[in-house]
């Protein structure tokens, strides 16, 4: 059977994430002689690389978003050719934007269930794509330059998807959501980033650093996403 490949250009640290949390599925990765490519039959109904490119920026945006909540330290790769493969198994394609990324070392949390069960990746992807503003939220986190607006708008995002504060609905304390709104909103804490004038708003006692502050919200997106992909189950 016909099929699109797409490749992904990065460092093995990052690319080998896809196939081990996507590993089939409409969206999936494989790996063939060292490189990885984006497949599946979410694809199947494009007809031009161009169209396919198109497509695999956007899935590999949330994709990516959701990796990037699953295993820290992360580089985007990029794409890079896309091909087609024939039913002969004959295979054509065009050459699109090349990335590199850094040396880095990580923890990966080991992907639990049984065969042919969806991974947690798969899962909180699916419960991402219930709503634009889950999306939104996921996105905001993957973002390589996070600065304290993005995390701030990650939070409204999650809030207004729940239709209250995040430790009303028990997915941390009022101390710990203080702590983060006190830290972002002072200029002192903050600085350039901070959403208001110096002095207007006092830092809490024990300021977040923007580091602990991404480990926050990862950790709010994380729980949110869960406990939608309960919702979805059988």
């Amino acid at each position: 059977m016909s099929r699109w490949l797409i490749e992904l250009n990065g460092e093995t640290f990052d690319i080998d994430e896809f196939p081990f949390w996507f590993p089939a599925g409409p969206i999936h990765a494989i790996k063939e002689d060292g490189k990885v490519f984006l497949t599946g039959s979410a694809f199947q109904t494009l007809h031009e690389p161009a169209q396919v490119h198109a497509s695999a920026v956007q899935i590999l945006d949330e994709c990516f978003a959701i990796i990037s909540l699953l295993q820290a330290n992360l580089q985007k790769p990029s794409i890079g050719a896309v091909i087609h493969e024939a039913d002969d198994g004959t295979r054509s394609g065009a050459v699109f934007m090349t990335g590199t990324a850094v040396g880095r070392s990580k923890v990966r949390a080991v992907s639990l269930g049984p065969p042919g069960a969806r991974t947690q990746a798969q899962e909180l992807l699916l419960a991402s794509r219930r709503d634009r503003r889950l999306q939104i939220a996921a996105f905001l986190l993957s973002n390589h330059a996070v600065t304290w607006p993005h995390l701030y708008r990650c939070l409204e995002e999650i809030e207004s998807f729940l239709g209250r504060k995040v430790h009303e609905a028990g997915f941390c304390s009022a101390n710990q959501r203080e702590r983060f709104t006190r830290s972002a909103n002072s200029a002192e804490v903050s600085g350039n980033d901070a959403r208001h004038a110096v002095g207007r708003f006092d830092p809490p006692p024990n300021p977040m650093s923007l580091k602990d502050a991404c480990g926050f919200l990862s950790q709010l997106m994380q729980a949110v996403l869960s406990n939608v992909a309960k919702s979805l189950s059988p």
